[in-house]
């Protein structure tokens, strides 16, 4: 099963001493049946008080409490994984021996990943009506469908500010990040009738620099038959195990990485990123 050594660090530097806000840090998986962590660290400069919790989807936090004043924040955390990928035949034995309607339970319990605006409901069913092929196609492939779409009929830009286009602005822009593909692929989803979630994390890229990669993003799709598939829309993975997830939620606003404040009188701040991810033999 492939395995990773991953580094992710983050450098906050300012522009004169600040107090730090308590951090909320999106950095750990939490092991399933598809991944599993073998070894993890979080270091922290200035040292804080770290309190580890779960959130309401399950996805483990990391609260930082900090004292006194900085001028940095360096954050640094290292995962040793191994992930377990379902194959393509493992996925149609599933879909042809399996339910293929939502319970009433399941109803209830992915309302929130089910339900979206009608203006981006309306708007998405558009955009898959226009390119859908004639060839009459199952859910599945439907939704493999416009994960392709997304990869080749949408251009890719690098945006470092924080926040999310809308589907419908991706649509109008037909560019964006890959949270910005994954939220129009989880759009795409629920105008299917399926229910889809936003997904942080890393993915593997053979040819990346040192250092030059960033925390990814994609989406979640949950079929009756199969439970959670992963679409990539932005790299064309499905299912793949050179997809590591991180933490899962109903929308892509409930996930940041690192989420956190400062006080200080005219402080200025700026930032800088590395994510290495190594597979390892």
């Amino acid at each position: 099963m492939p395995a990773f050594q991953l580094r992710h660090s983050t450098t906050y530097v300012f522009s004169s001493p600040v107090t730090l806000s308590p951090h909320t840090l999106y950095l750990r998986p939490r092991s399933d049946h598809k991944l599993t962590v073998r070894a993890s660290s979080l270091r922290l400069s200035p040292p804080a008080e770290v309190v580890w919790r779960s959130d309401l989807y399950g996805n483990s936090i990391a609260i930082a409490y900090f004292a006194g004043t900085t001028t940095q924040l360096d954050i640094v955390s290292e995962l040793s994984v191994e992930t377990f990928p379902r194959s393509e035949s493992q996925r149609r034995i599933l879909l042809a021996t399996g339910a293929t309607q939502y319970s009433p339970t399941e109803q209830r319990m992915l309302w929130a990943c089910l339900d979206q605006p009608r203006d981006t409901a309306d708007a998405v069913a558009a955009w898959i009506r226009r390119g859908a092929s004639s060839v009459q196609k199952g859910q599945y492939e439907r939704l493999l469908e416009c994960a392709a779409r997304i990869r080749y009929e949408f251009d890719y830009r690098i945006r470092f500010e924080q926040g999310l286009q809308s589907p419908t602005e991706t649509l109008r822009l037909h560019s964006g990040t890959c949270r910005d593909f994954a939220e129009l692929m989880i759009a795409a989803a629920r105008s299917l009738g399926c229910a889809a979630r936003f997904v942080t994390g890393y993915v593997y890229t053979p040819d990346a620099a040192p250092g030059s990669s960033s925390p990814h993003a994609w989406a979640e799709v949950y079929i009756p038959a199969v439970g959670w598939i992963e679409l990539d829309a932005t790299n064309g993975l499905v299912d793949d195990g050179d997809l590591i997830p991180v933490a899962s939620a109903a929308s892509g606003v409930e996930l940041t990485p690192i989420l956190g404040a400062f006080t200080g009188y005219g402080a200025g701040s700026s930032l800088s990123v590395g994510v290495d991810v190594t597979r390892l033999r």
